[in-house]
């Protein structure tokens, strides 16, 4: 009896323990126009990146480190910049100098022209009348010839002297370009999250050098199922807690909903059944209070009523 008894009280327990595991992990259900899931903390990024091949000289920032825009971040090594473009700047010179001079080479002669022309039309006149000889026309017909001559080679002279101004002046430009590009500046506020190189090591044109994030700017990012989808509006309340900081809870509203399905849940694995596939929804939180931070996992309830 003792023993059909005992039976029966470790049933009994061990149908409860049953009992009490399905309730706790079966999932609760949640009051109508509720809806809950997961995602991903996000922010505004950008990466601080050279837009030329140089040796870094200098960062001023370091993770943790809170930049403002505008702030100089990277320096590059000028040097070899800044002779180009001092370079650059003497070659300008030059061209200018050049177009100065061939100008100057025109005006002379159109000057010799004017006097060619005049001797060349009297000798005309006197070689009819036979005050003159042919030689002395045939003279001032050649030193005429020679004068056109010489504007036209003047005329050619200015136009390369002009265009090499053109050229020096776009070599200047983009001198000066990559003379300014060997400073970096912060291109938002943000936390220094990265920094992937150190003073002394060359870094390529587009590799990032700092990792900068606006944590002022920060929003969860979710996949909603196409099933309930259509519930939520933008605008929509949403209440948001992280699993690594379980006593805060945080308010958002729905800021964007994306208009094309992504990724599937459920995939069709027999005939007749469709895929469910997802959207994603972006809901910017009201206030950090400066805690959260990139990446982290997030439940968003949202409420739809």
């Amino acid at each position: 009896m003792k023993k059909y008894l005992k039976r029966i009280i470790f049933l009994a327990v061990l149908v409860i323990a049953l009992v009490a595991a399905v309730s706790y992990f079966m999932p609760k259900k949640l009051p109508e126009g509720v809806i809950q899931t997961t995602g991903i903390i996000e922010a505004t990024e950008v990466n601080l990146s050279p837009k030329i091949t140089e040796r870094v000289k200098e960062i001023r920032f370091i993770e943790g480190d809170y930049v403002k825009k505008g702030e100089v971040a990277i320096l590059l090594d000028d040097e070899k910049k800044k002779a180009e473009y001092e370079q650059a700047e003497a070659n300008l010179e030059v061209a200018k100098a050049n177009l100065l001079s061939a100008a100057a080479d025109i005006e002379k002669a159109n000057i010799r022209i004017i006097d060619t022309k005049r001797d060349l039309e009297r000798n005309s006149r006197l070689l009819e009348k036979k005050l003159v000889s042919q030689n002395d026309k045939d003279k001032a017909q050649t030193n005429y010839d020679v004068t056109v001559s010489d504007l036209n080679k003047a005329m050619a002279q200015e136009a390369l002297a002009k265009a090499s101004v053109k050229q020096s002046e776009a070599a200047l430009k983009v001198a000066k370009t990559n003379l300014e590009d060997t400073v970096i500046t912060a291109t938002l506020s943000g936390v220094v999250t990265l920094k992937a190189f150190e003073p002394g090591e060359m870094v390529s044109a587009g590799a990032t050098v700092l990792t900068v994030i606006d944590l002022s700017d920060i929003w969860v990012r979710v996949d909603v199922e196409e099933t309930v989808v259509s519930k939520i509006k933008l605008g929509d309340i949403a209440r948001i807690k992280v699993d690594g900081l379980p006593n805060e809870e945080f308010k958002g509203r729905v800021s964007e909903i994306n208009s094309e399905g992504e990724f599937a849940t459920q995939r069709d694995v027999r005939r007749g059944r469709q895929d469910i596939k997802t959207f994603r929804v972006k809901v910017r939180i009201d206030e950090s209070k400066g805690i959260l931070k990139q990446g982290m996992t997030a439940t968003v309830t949202f409420i739809t009523r």
